[in-house]
């Protein structure tokens, strides 16, 4: 099952300005989450991500780009969307961080791609890091993808999923992908 816990700081009223003394509302929703058990096909969306936003960083209900990301993903006959940034770096994908292997090592893109530190993200680099594979971050744009030997996306939902095709790319089954999924 998914839970999502959700904190607010209550009704503010009209207008955007916050309550002095805020009214803090906690609630919890449940809901059955299947965990893919197909590779996974994506796309590269037209939505960008802003780095430059202080909510890329965020888990917050602010997640338009996101949803719009994927409605065009789903639309494209795929389950996700690439996201890029501002810049035209790879970002995230709408509800999952991004991997790519590429010689022999893991990368991600950087935090400051505008990527929400996901805590999959976490175990998995940490997990990789102590089995002796080579982690990097990088600033890069959606070639790094293009040249990859393998791809993997995650979240807290699927765990590590591997990725069968980038838009016209097919990418076939790659050991250290199945490796790393194993670490989560």
């Amino acid at each position: 099952a998914a839970v999502r816990l959700t904190l607010t700081a209550g009704s503010g009223g009209r207008g955007l300005d916050r309550p002095l003394a805020p009214a803090l509302r906690l609630f919890a929703t449940a809901a059955a989450s299947p965990k893919p058990t197909t590779p996974a096909r994506l796309v590269l969306s037209q939505v960008r991500r802003n780095d430059g936003s202080p909510a890329s960083r965020l888990k917050s209900l602010a997640y338009l780009d996101n949803v719009l990301a994927r409605r065009e993903a789903l639309a494209a006959g795929a389950d996700e969307a690439v996201m890029l940034n501002t810049r035209g770096e790879l970002a995230c994908c709408g509800a999952a961080n991004l991997y790519w292997i590429s010689e022999g090592r893991l990368w991600t893109p950087a935090l400051d791609c505008g990527v929400l530190a996901g805590i999959v993200r976490g175990v998995l680099m940490a997990g990789a890091q102590a089995a002796g594979i080579e982690v990097a971050v990088a600033r890069t744009g959606p070639e790094a993808l293009a040249r990859a030997e393998a791809i993997l996306i995650s979240n807290s939902l699927i765990g590590v999923r591997q990725v069968s095709s980038f838009g016209e790319r097919t990418l076939a089954p790659h050991a250290l992908a199945e490796r790393l999924a194993d670490l989560i």
